[in-house]
């Protein structure tokens, strides 16, 4: 299978995990779709970043880095949904960094 479908892929269960919390807070379907479609970007973005650390870490900072303005967007409309947003941001890119570690860059590659 193709890197980038396989990072998708990643990056759509990832989504999915972030969003469920969200729905059971009853953030408004807006708020659930950008945040699985922000995911979904992650998941490529995380796969092909390069950082002179381990990959755990690679897809923690950038899942912080992105999910602050994210989590300020989302504090407008649904206070209650700020922290989870932040925790899922560190946790799921942590654990997509490292899925994407162990499960695609070091994989050997099919040609």
């Amino acid at each position: 299978m193709d890197i980038f479908i396989k990072a998708l892929l990643l990056g759509t269960a990832a989504g999915i995990i972030d969003v469920i919390p969200l729905v059971f807070q009853g953030a408004g379907w807006h708020l659930c779709v950008a945040a699985l479609l922000r995911w979904m970007g992650l998941g490529i973005i995380i796969t092909y970043a390069r950082m002179p650390v381990s990959g755990w870490f690679t897809g923690l900072v950038i899942g912080l880095l992105t999910g602050i303005p994210f989590t300020v967007l989302a504090s407008e409309t649904t206070p209650s949904a700020t922290a989870s947003l932040l925790l899922a941001s560190l946790v799921l890119g942590g654990l997509l960094g490292l899925a994407s570690d162990k499960l695609i860059t070091s994989q050997p590659r099919h040609r």
